[in-house]
């Protein structure tokens, strides 16, 4: 839903191919919430609706108000902060590959295959909070905002649009961070989960730099705690960050209890 669902209407919406895995998970997980489907053909995709069977109160938006989700708009989508379960943040990623994600696959003159995972989302605090949770399964990304304004003004749907919002983009390219990748996400797009698959492949004879200690990504050494001494009562001062609880002080990255 935070991929091509619609947050702001009254009713539940999906957007789809019908042909994918995707439309069809919907399908069941309305099924299960109670929830009806109504299909609109929009050209290639379709838009699912999902009204209640019975009642006033629609489970799948009493599902989504409750997590805080509900009316975002495309660049105010964000996830949860909640304190879920591994298995149910690897869901996550996977469902925001199967909707707003690529994955490429780029051949040098040379013969040697290179691939990536792209995301992309219009809202930079689902980026961020992506790229965060893909750290903490052990998996480095790229970040990087394109700009994507117009010089002259034009229509969609009977909106003039004078300007487009940057696009956020998330990219997994080292090797070693695409065969982890691969092994973590369930794609329910088939194609998608193809090619990833056979990237991967491709891609899993290179060896991670060692060290004698790695952190989430072995190519990354960090230090050990060797002693602590008293420095007895001092007056200091602490901030929040989340949700994995990392910042970079001194160019190190720092965990926060």
């Amino acid at each position: 839903m935070l991929g091509d669902g619609g947050m702001t209407s009254c009713t539940p919406e999906f957007h789809g191919d019908p042909g994918d895995g995707a439309v069809s998970f919907m399908h069941t997980f309305a099924a299960k919430h109670g929830c009806g489907v109504r299909e609109i053909p929009q050209g290639s995709i379709v838009r699912l609706r999902f009204p209640y069977l019975s009642g006033p109160r629609n489970p799948l938006t009493q599902c989504l108000r409750r997590f805080g989700v509900r009316g975002q708009s495309r660049a105010e989508k964000h996830l949860p902060d909640e304190p879920f379960s591994r298995s149910f943040w690897i869901g996550c990623v996977s469902g925001l590959v199967d909707t707003d994600g690529h994955v490429r696959e780029r051949r040098h003159p040379k013969g040697t295959v290179h691939g990536s995972v792209e995301y992309a989302t219009v809202s930079p605090l689902l980026a961020r909070q992506v790229a965060d949770t893909l750290l903490r399964l052990g998996v480095t990304s790229r970040h990087r905002a394109i700009e994507r304004r117009s010089e002259e003004a034009h229509w969609v749907n009977g909106y003039r649009i004078k300007g487009r919002r940057p696009l956020n983009g998330l990219e997994v390219s080292r090797a070693t961070a695409l065969v982890r990748l691969a092994d973590l996400l369930r794609l329910r797009i088939g194609y998608k989960a193809t090619s990833l698959a056979g990237v991967a492949h491709a891609v899993g004879h290179v060896a991670p730099a060692r060290s004698d200690m790695h952190g989430y990504d072995e190519s990354v050494a960090v230090d050990r705690v060797a002693s602590i001494e008293s420095a007895g009562r001092k007056r200091v001062f602490s901030f929040a960050v989340g949700p994995a609880s990392l910042f970079i002080v001194n160019g190190l990255v720092t965990g926060a209890a």
